[in-house]
């Protein structure tokens, strides 16, 4: 069983289990790594509500790589901007997105090559800081 089970079929709440709140979780119950505080989070989930600028959450706390590791941020080019975020698996050699979909009103796992069916595209992996 992959880690990432846990995970799919929570529900999305924005503001509170959106994608996010779901990369910070899975920092910190995963792979143990600091995670930002509360408000800080919900600071940066309603601010990229709002602006779409998931840039600033990522270069907060991760550093852009060409080699994703299993747990790297994802991020993901929604409606033509960088505006959503996941966490990259790798289940038997395949590469994969962790995300909580606002769409599905969910987390869901799909797989990178598969995105483009859900209007996404990745724009980047970045690893923790």
């Amino acid at each position: 069983m992959h880690w990432s089970e846990k995970y799919i079929g929570q529900p999305y709440v924005a503001g509170s289990a959106d994608c996010a709140h779901l990369l910070s979780q899975v920092r910190s119950e995963q792979f143990h790594l600091p995670v930002p505080e509360a408000v800080e989070v919900e600071r940066l989930a309603s601010r990229l509500g709002r602006t779409g600028q998931m840039q600033d959450l990522i270069g907060a706390y991760g550093q852009r790589t060409e080699t994703p590791q299993e747990g790297d941020a994802v991020l993901m080019i929604c409606a033509g901007r960088p505006s959503h975020v996941g966490v990259f698996c790798l289940i038997q050699d395949e590469p994969y997105v962790l995300h909580a979909m606002q769409n599905a009103q969910m987390v869901v796992l799909h797989k990178i090559r598969d995105l483009g069916r859900v209007f996404l595209k990745v724009e980047g992996y970045y690893r923790w800081k």
